[in-house]
Order: C-alpha cells, then sequence, then structure tokens
C-alpha cells in the first residue's frame, strides 16, 4: 500500500471520531440550577422537589403541573404532557428534563424521574 492510502485512512479515522464526539456530546443534557435553566437555549436538567400543594392533573390533557423548588429556594412551574409517573404521589425528589418556554413561564418536560423513598428500607437494614 502506498503511503497517500495511509494518510485518508487516517484522515477518516480521524474525521469518524470528531463526528462521533460532536454527536455525544449534543446529547448530553447537563444538570443545572432554576435560573440557568430559565434562560438556557438547551434541554436541561433541573432538580428538586415538589411544593406541596401545587400538584395539579389534567385528565382531559394528559398533563401533569407542579412547582419544583431547587435546594437553594428558587422555583419554576413544571409541565409534563405524558402519563403522571405511578409513584408520584410518594415523590421526595425529582428531576425534570426539559425547556423553559418564557412566554408561557413554565418549564416543559419531556421527562420526569422520580425518586422515592425505598419501601423495603427496613429490610434491607435487616430489621
Amino acid at each position: 500500500m502506498s503511503k497517500k492510502s495511509y494518510i485518508i485512512g487516517a484522515v477518516l479515522v480521524v474525521l469518524a471520531m470528531i463526528m462521533a464526539m460532536y454527536s455525544f456530546r449534543s446529547t448530553l443534557t447537563t444538570y443545572v440550577g432554576v435560573r440557568e435553566a430559565k434562560v438556557s437555549r438547551r434541554p436541561v436538567q433541573v432538580a428538586g422537589i415538589v411544593v406541596k400543594g401545587s400538584r395539579r392533573y389534567d385528565l382531559q390533557n394528559n398533563s401533569l403541573m407542579f412547582t419544583l423548588r431547587e435546594d437553594s429556594g428558587d422555583e419554576m412551574e413544571i409541565e409534563y404532557d405524558w402519563s403522571k409517573p405511578a409513584n408520584f404521589d410518594d415523590v421526595t425528589k425529582i428531576v425534570s428534563t426539559g425547556k423553559y418556554n418564557p412566554k408561557r413561564q413554565v418549564f416543559v418536560a419531556t421527562e420526569l424521574l422520580v425518586k422515592c423513598p425505598t419501601k423495603y428500607e427496613q429490610r434491607v437494614k435487616g430489621q
């Protein structure tokens, strides 16, 4: 093989690696606070607790609305247009993935990760 084909092969491998890294990086969703989420143009993840008394579920539109409060005390309205997670009522912490809509002043979640207290905590501890 000639030296030219080795160079072409190396360039193709480098280009493939660059494309793979760009593709991977563009799919990452970073954790941010409420303030950062409100100004971000990309989808982000925000973690916090559900404010008591703020849960509203619209059966006709299959839409869940609630207020999320992060550790700093900042709050924001979350809208999730999918079925309410089965264990949503037992949630202690929630991670919302989505994007803030400044016109409506609501964070439109595409995914919810609910963290609940374990029901089997006593069994794990052997009690």
